[in-house]
């Protein structure tokens, strides 16, 4: 009898493969959660047993989660380019997945970066499958807290847990001294500062350097993962590497930031929206702010799950509120009764509630209802000061509370907050502003003035005996991948060539500080987005002015004809472009 591959395999790895192989029985699991750290040998078992499920006439699709946008757009189409089509939905995508063979093990790799995605797929993607569909979850950590509370999938959910015995970092280092003074060694560590590297961002790293030939060697190296959507290093061997450098050569270190932070930008530029995730996961990376950094990619376990609230929700929503802030007791109550919808629950590992998040778009707030609720009747106000038709798209985080803190800082609100950066992605590149209340801002200064929102003094009101305080954060015209990319050109320091101070809304021109009003700070920072490229009127006056603004474009060059007359000699900064619209000089 032919021997099997594995036959092959150290014992404890054939151990593995046993177990997960369980799951192609018939009366397998249809969950298999496969963990460990980096080293232990995931990718290699899921190679393996994806051979083993192929013998046996399994069809296997495995994403690479790394290079997939967490959320169902992302999902979406990541599936269709697997289908060939574009679905319309989860629950088609489920279906068509199904129906390419009688059996189907579906695989999601590095599932470790989709933690904002879990829920979708354990919610709305993973039920819709047919009955004969498996998946498998790899990951470095361990179950979320969804699948270990959800009691519906005890009986179809196991977790397969490898021991790591990593020994990248001695490998790494005796390849590395081989390499010392070449331009392969200088690639590693470019390589290492960086989420991954593709030609254009080999040769913005290395300029002086055959950048083709280069990419050719770097992806020949042991050291190196060939993905989908470039090259990369594993975690291990990029830390170690990273590190290194960061200490012995703070300077090149940087340098090697500035030049991925100047290629990301004019790549966001560029990029069409499904492949702005990309772009927007590579500057996320360079970030080296926690609160960025941990907001969209968790460092630690998920201890807490996020969910839609349903139904049988409502009374521990209210029972929390009354708990911290009785006199918003009713008000909470409504929002339940007229928009169900906007709220999210925050659960343990043992499934119960420890928190509520209530998140809603302005429109979503059209009913007479919401003038009972002081805050969102001001943001209302607020968000319309230019009209109805012409109001930004924004988003109403009205307001997080845990059972046990309250609205104070703790890892049930950080995990609140992380679900509504999912909502961010989704709503982008429309979204430009985020509204959020607050009793008492000292907890949240700091943060808040470093992530670019502003308290809107006159939005302040009370509720009951409490004060509430209105902040707003305006993304700016590159929404959500403009903020992101302005936030690591401040951390890294770069201010060449930035012409706009936000934190007092002055244009710096030489040793001048101009003050400007809101339109003219918001179409400086409209063109200076778009350095060098004109920009019409008719996008000034969506972007500006409002998406539905109906006025005549005269309004733009006369807001022009102002600002060049208070920039003096800076003037000519601002270039008309016959027949179409004005652009910033580079």
């Amino acid at each position: 009898m032919a021997r099997k591959i594995r036959d092959l395999l150290p014992d404890t790895v054939q151990s593995d493969l046993a177990r997960l192989t369980l799951c192609l029985e018939d009366d397998g699991p249809i969950v298999v959660w496969l963990c460990g750290p980096t080293g232990a040998g995931k990718s290699a078992l899921l190679g393996e047993f994806s051979a083993a499920a192929a013998s046996q006439n399994w069809r296997v699709v495995v994403f690479d989660c790394r290079t997939v946008e967490p959320t169902v757009a992302g999902l979406l189409a990541a599936l269709g380019e697997i289908l060939g089509e574009s679905p319309a939905s989860l629950e088609a995508a489920a279906e068509q997945l199904s129906a390419l063979a009688d059996r189907v093990v579906i695989a999601f790799d590095n599932y470790e970066v989709f933690r904002l995605a879990d829920s979708l797929l354990r919610r709305d993607f993973i039920p819709a499958l047919r009955e004969t569909a498996r998946i498998v979850l790899v990951s470095r950590e361990s179950p979320t807290a969804g699948w270990a509370s959800a009691t519906e999938w005890q009986d179809f959910f196991v977790t397969i847990t490898l021991q790591g015995n990593d020994d990248t970092e001695v490998l790494a280092s005796g390849y590395l001294d081989d390499l010392q003074g070449s331009a392969l060694r200088d690639a590693h560590d470019a390589a290492a500062v960086v989420r991954r590297v593709t030609k254009p961002m080999l040769a913005a790293l290395l300029p002086s350097t055959e950048a083709d030939q280069l990419y050719e060697q770097l992806a020949a190296s042991p050291l190196v993962e060939t993905r989908r959507d470039g090259l990369a290093l594993s975690d291990a061997v990029r830390r170690h590497i990273a590190d290194h450098l960061q200490a012995a050569d703070h300077e090149r270190y940087r340098a090697y930031q500035k030049a991925a932070w100047r290629l990301l930008r004019q790549q966001l530029k560029e990029s069409a929206r499904a492949d702005l995730w990309r772009c927007t996961a590579d500057i996320i990376y360079l970030i080296e702010n926690p609160v960025i950094r941990e907001a969209f990619f968790p460092s630690e376990g998920a201890r807490f799950s996020v969910e839609p609230a349903i139904t049988g929700d409502e009374g521990a929503i209210l029972e929390i509120t009354d708990k911290h802030e009785p006199a918003a007791t009713e008000i909470m109550r409504l929002w339940w009764q007229h928009l169900p919808t906007a709220f999210h629950v925050i659960r343990d590992s043992h499934g119960a509630i420890a928190g509520y998040l209530c998140v809603a778009l302005p429109q979503d707030l059209d009913g007479a209802w919401m003038q009972s609720d002081p805050v969102a009747r001001n943001w209302q106000h607020h968000v319309n000061l230019k009209g109805r038709s012409s109001r930004p798209p924004s988003l109403f985080l009205r307001r997080w509370l845990s059972q046990e803190h309250g609205e104070a800082p703790s890892a049930i609100q950080a995990a609140a907050w992380v679900d509504v950066k999912r909502t961010y992605l989704e709503l982008r590149p429309e979204l430009r502003r985020v509204y959020l209340a607050v009793r008492d801002l000292t907890p949240y200064a700091a943060a808040a003035t470093q992530l670019g929102f502003q308290v809107l003094e006159d939005l302040g009101t009370r509720i009951g005996d409490s004060p509430f305080h209105s902040a707003m954060l305006d993304f700016g015209p590159g929404s959500v991948d403009g903020w992101i990319c302005n936030l690591l050109a401040a951390e890294l320091g770069i201010t060449e060539d930035r012409l706009l101070d936000g934190s007092t809304r002055e244009l710096i021109a030489g040793d001048r500080r101009i003050p400007l009003t809101p339109l003219e700070f918001s179409l400086v920072e409209m063109l200076e987005g778009r350095s060098g490229e004109a920009v019409s009127r008719a996008e000034l006056l969506r972007e500006v002015w409002g998406h539905g603004y109906e006025g005549g474009s005269n309004v733009v060059d006369a807001l022009v004809r102002g600002l060049r007359k208070k920039c003096g000699d800076a003037a000519s900064m601002i270039e008309t472009v016959r027949g179409v619209g004005y652009r910033l000089r580079p």
